[in-house]
């Protein structure tokens, strides 16, 4: 069995936080299992990318960087029972032999139920993060060099800025 480890998270979208937080990990073990939470969630403000889109999105990044055989990816949907939540992920995933999260609720809950954890150091978290960068869109601001490459295509793409704009703006949250 390869050893892999778990890092959940919503994407919404992907950024160079998540591929830094990725490339440290992939150091350590031969696979990462991408679990894309809030699966059920698209055309939000918090959750404009459907898990489509999203899944799309980073296997499109993992093709253009070569890492698409080192690295899994699940939809998870949410289930509003955050301990229940850690098996249910789990339920969906490859085995793994850790979980790494830069959110300490994730990590206390996966803790809490006997698992391995790994604290993830966050790069630069006030600049690269999902809700920052959605509110650039939203905004107009310059976002697109917070995510890599390819995926400022693919949201360009899927006209995700006017999305997050219009889902933004009529109070859909």
């Amino acid at each position: 069995m390869a050893k892999r480890v778990l890092m959940p998270g919503r994407f919404q979208p992907f950024h160079n936080g998540h591929y830094h937080a990725l490339r440290s990990l992939l150091e350590e073990y031969e696979e990462v299992v991408l679990a894309v939470g809030s699966a059920q969630e698209g055309f939000t403000c918090q959750n404009p990318f459907t898990a489509g889109e999203r899944l799309e999105m980073i296997d499109i990044f993992l093709k253009h960087e070569g890492l698409r055989g080192r690295v899994w990816l699940i939809p998870v949907p949410d289930i509003r029972m955050p301990l229940a939540w850690t098996t249910h992920v789990l339920s969906m995933a490859p085995k793994v032999e850790a979980v790494a999260s830069g959110n300490p609720h994730v990590l206390y809950i996966y803790k809490w139920a006997g698992l391995k954890t790994i604290e993830l150091k966050l790069h630069e978290p006030s600049r690269y993060n999902g809700s920052r960068i959605r509110s650039l869109m939203l905004e107009g601001g310059e976002w697109r060099s917070l995510v890599p490459g390819v995926i400022a295509e693919y949201i360009e793409a899927v006209d995700g800025v006017e999305r997050v704009r219009k889902v933004c703006s009529s109070g859909v949250y």
